[in-house]
């Protein structure tokens, strides 16, 4: 018997191949976020309903995005042209950096700001047409996982799968950290999504048709998914509902604190460039402090030069007059 998974297992990671997981990806990282409990709920039922035991755990266990995370779910759903000038460029930069061609990647700097800026503005938008607002903060998220993505590319496959549950961030150097960030197969391998309607509303994953490919090979799928004791499925629900809040209520905290390192690094990324400005222009100040040392020094020299000779010529002078006199 395999071992029972908790609420904090990496059960981002599933073993089964299922329509219904595969619609539930569609429609659930579309909905809005204050749906997407329902909306999973809806699914799961749904599934159970077809016998789909297996699909309907694992959609039980797909984790509830960020507002950041919903917001590029979006991106990746509604500008898809967007998305993929941001994964063009983001090979063209791992390209250049696995070459060390530090010209090339200064010569894409420039891109790469009016890229990240026009995408987070249409994040912002997507959002504001949803009903909502992206807050400072989250275009902060959004901005940090959008240069993730250009940074590594398993983050950009995360980015452009849609189904984002928290925002990534890139530290500057190694992979870029996707643990309960995106649906992955047992084998670590990110699961597609299909780019399709965003208009999630209960129920509205396609139920599997009375067919071989949902059913079983006797035909009795529906009626193994019905014959399971109540008294027992409703405590099955009830210890889940227990683990979906906890593991709600944890995701919560980890996606505060993920947010909260994101803004940190962010924030020391942004320092270290301003360090770097000042020691330059520091550099520069103290190269003109000297020539202006210089300049004093030889200016100095040249007063004293001339006072030597006023005294010679004043000695002259008074020598001459002396002699005029006489």
């Amino acid at each position: 018997m395999s071992p029972t998974r908790g609420p904090g297992d990496a059960d981002d990671e599933v073993t089964v191949s299922s329509g219904h997981l595969e619609a539930a990806l569609r429609t659930v990282y579309g909905a809005a976020p204050e749906e997407f409990m329902a909306v999973r709920r809806s699914l799961v039922a749904d599934a159970r309903a077809d016998g789909d035991k297996e699909g309907a755990a694992a959609i039980g266990r797909l984790r509830k995005p960020s507002t950041a995370a919903w917001a590029v779910n979006l991106l990746a759903r509604q500008e898809p042209g967007l998305v993929e000038e941001l994964v063009d460029l983001g090979v063209r930069m791992r390209h250049a950096q696995s070459r060390l061609d530090t010209a090339t990647l200064t010569s894409l700097r420039p891109e790469r700001d009016r890229v990240v800026t026009g995408v987070v503005a249409a994040a912002a938008r997507l959002v504001a047409e949803a009903g909502r607002t992206l807050s400072s903060a989250a275009q902060d998220d959004v901005r940090g996982t959008l240069i993730a993505a250009l940074a590594d590319e398993q983050a950009s496959a995360a980015v452009t799968s849609g189904q984002l549950t928290r925002a990534l961030s890139y530290s500057g150097f190694g992979e870029v950290d996707l643990s309960e960030a995106v649906v992955r197969t047992s084998s670590g391998s990110i699961l597609s999504v299909v780019r399709g309607s965003v208009g999630a509303t209960s129920g509205s994953a396609p139920r599997s048709s009375a067919g071989p490919a949902t059913q079983g090979a006797d035909g009795a799928g529906d009626a193994a998914g019905s014959e399971e004791p109540d008294g027992e499925g409703e405590d099955v629900l009830a210890r889940l509902a227990a683990a979906e809040a906890e593991l709600e209520e944890a995701t919560t905290a980890l996606s505060a604190a993920q947010d909260a390192v994101a803004a940190a690094r962010e924030h020391a990324e942004e320092t270290r460039e301003r360090v770097a400005v000042v020691e330059r222009q520091l550099t520069k100040a103290r190269e003109a402090d000297e020539r202006a040392l210089e300049a004093v020094t030889g200016a100095v020299r040249a007063r004293k030069e001339a006072e030597a000779t006023r005294r010679t010529a004043e000695e002259s002078v008074t020598r001459l007059r002396a002699a005029a006199d006489d």
